[in-house]
């Protein structure tokens, strides 16, 4: 058969399918992930070496050893549905999202055309329920990632919504016919299908009688990072100090502080606009520590180290009660203890957001909480206890998880086959 992929462009971590004569492989796409079948979406562009590029851990590693030298880029997908973001400077040389996107794309195409030994020019993206709740930002992205992968050389593409995709892999371990709630926790969006699977269904090609229902929200692992650094982490920045431009004390603009909290917006920051309203700003304020720790987070390009941190703490506290929020990094200094109890305080508009969600598509389409068979959950944001007790309340002991971060593209190359194959 000719071979065809799947491909799972995430907000943090991608993924490959392929499917050619062999069957269905998922592939190794960077053996320093945590999880080599991913490739964490990252780029990183070096300074003074026009033409270069490195993606996945590769970038962290080059971003590192350059000293911070160059652009370095993560949760691109998130750009997608904001017409605000059409391009930027990389390397003196503008390029578009579009551009961007591609670049990353043609790193996982050139994967897949060295395991497939030809060119694979056939592709199913998966794609979220919602990358935007507004309709015409909503298709604007899947436009854009759709250019993205024709400039990366894929000549036939196709979408399919990424829950709907972990249903076909879910599929494969059932033995008997159920209605399931498939839920995609991602890092920014979350995602919702009910749908019906099991061995009488799994051989047709055509599935769309079997999905009930839709739904998503672009809510995810990166906005509960984002709640967490706006609580616990922007105070040792100087978010709450004034200073005096005048004879009056005024409070510090909060904008670089909620830069703060989306690492793609803070990696943007160092301009010269910021560079100068941070120095009037120190001149006068009353916590000079904590905006001199502002401006070298900025200048430093520290974002990447500080999320690392924050995700650190966001993960131990899945495991325990409490954890001591550390960062270090030059002059910067951040220790900070968060419990539980603190974490989803701050997260408690997310939470309720994906509580809507779920209970709003259960009621479009007429279903008791008893009605669902089973819910399977995937996706890095589904291992957090305050989603996790979403499901436990509503759906008890119906609950499964596993292969959480695979098993969008795994379904998505299951699909591929049949569709493109």
């Amino acid at each position: 058969m000719t071979p065809v992929c799947g491909i799972d462009f995430g907000t943090s971590n991608s993924t490959a399918t392929l499917v050619d004569g062999r069957g269905i492989q998922p592939l190794a796409l960077d053996a320093g992930a945590a999880v080599s079948s991913t490739l964490p979406t990252l780029m990183f562009f070096p300074f003074g070496e026009t033409g270069t590029s490195w993606y996945g851990t590769q970038a962290v590693a080059s971003y590192l050893e350059r000293d911070l030298m160059g652009r370095f880029i993560q949760s691109v997908k998130k750009h997608l549905p904001s017409p605000n973001f059409s391009q930027t400077l990389i390397q003196g040389q503008v390029r578009t999202i579009e551009e961007l996107v591609a670049g990353f794309l043609l790193h996982i195409k050139e994967l897949v055309d060295a395991a497939a030994g030809e060119p694979v020019e056939r592709v199913l993206m998966g794609r979220p329920a919602r990358f935007h709740l507004d309709d015409e930002r909503d298709q604007l992205a899947q436009d854009r990632l759709e250019r993205a992968a024709r400039l990366a050389g894929f000549k036939e593409i196709a979408f399919q919504i990424e829950p709907v995709a972990a249903a076909r892999a879910f599929e494969r371990s059932l033995d008997e016919d159920v209605l399931c709630l498939v839920g995609d926790l991602g890092g920014g969006t979350s995602d919702f299908t009910v749908i019906r699977l099991g061995p009488s269904r799994a051989g047709h090609i055509d599935r769309r009688e079997d999905v009930l229902g839709v739904a998503g929200v672009p809510v995810g692992g990166n906005d509960f990072d984002a709640r967490l650094v706006w609580q616990k982490v922007t105070p040792h920045f100087g978010r709450d100090a004034r200073y005096r431009p005048s004879m009056k004390w005024v409070p510090v603009p909060p904008g670089l502080h909620h830069a703060m909290c989306r690492w793609h917006t803070l990696s943007f920051a160092a301009n010269e606009e910021n560079r100068r309203m941070l120095d009037r700003m120190l001149r006068t304020t009353d916590d000079p520590r904590g905006l001199k720790q502002l401006e070298s987070l900025i200048e430093g390009n520290h974002g990447y180290e500080l999320f690392e941190s924050v995700e650190a703490a966001k993960v131990a506290l899945s495991g325990a009660e409490e954890t001591v929020l550390r960062f270090e990094r030059g002059n910067i200094s951040v220790s900070e203890r968060v419990t539980r109890a603190d974490f989803e305080s701050a997260i408690h508009r997310e939470i309720t957001l994906l509580e809507g969600c779920v209970d709003g598509l259960l009621e479009e389409l007429s279903l008791a909480r008893e009605d669902i068979s089973v819910v399977f959950l995937t996706g890095g944001s589904s291992l957090v206890p305050a989603v996790a007790r979403i499901f436990r309340e509503r759906f008890e002991d119906r609950i499964v998880d596993r292969d959480v971060f695979t098993s969008v593209g795994l379904g998505l190359g299951i699909e591929a086959g049949e569709r493109l194959g």
